[in-house]
């Protein structure tokens, strides 16, 4: 299981409903975890050389792309930023031009052999849903190259003014445990 934590606060809501989705994991998984704001990843500069060589110019998502390639589960942790997630995730995202490149131009398909499933979990401010649909859509994008196809998502809006956030940990929680039973 490979995990994008996106979230400049390492004990927030999002890392709550994190902490609950591993809870319910039960060590079905080994998990690794990529926090985009200490990896800081370069973003693309469309330099075209991935549309050559299935390579990238960049080394710094080295790690990510081989945990990539092995990954059964994709989990994301994210805040909504902008109707977005935060820079750091989206500057990984636009890196996935690696793999449309790797199919499309190189003609390697499916560009990553690994199926996946993956799972959202995100956290919002106000309670605007619409930057949930936002990311859904933008990752499903990205989905399609990866081959990837979306299990699961926890969406928790209104963090600037609830307190009680049980329900959207249990949410986490259950999610989980359902992953795990699919694996079965």
């Amino acid at each position: 299981m490979l995990v994008l934590f996106s979230s400049p606060r390492s004990n927030g809501y999002t890392k709550r409903l994190l902490d609950s989705f591993l809870c319910g994991i039960d060590n079905k998984y080994e998990v690794k975890i990529i926090d985009c704001y200490k990896l800081m990843p370069q973003p693309c500069t469309h330099c075209c050389a991935c549309e050559k060589s299935d390579l990238c110019i960049f080394h710094d998502l080295d790690e990510y792309d081989k945990l990539l390639n092995e990954a059964e589960i994709l989990v994301f942790a994210s805040p909504v930023y902008n109707l977005s997630v935060p820079s750091p995730l989206k500057a990984l995202i636009d890196r996935s031009q690696r793999y449309f490149s790797k199919r499309f131009s190189l003609g390697i398909k499916p560009p990553i052999k690994t199926h996946k499933k993956a799972v959202l979990l995100l956290t919002c401010g106000s309670n605007d849903r619409s930057g949930f649909e936002i990311i859904e859509k933008q990752l499903s994008r990205m989905f399609t190259i990866l081959n990837t196809e979306l299990f699961g998502k926890v969406c928790m809006p209104e963090t600037d003014r609830i307190t009680d956030t049980d329900q959207y940990e249990k949410q986490a929680f259950e999610s989980a445990k359902k992953l795990t039973e699919s694996k079965l």
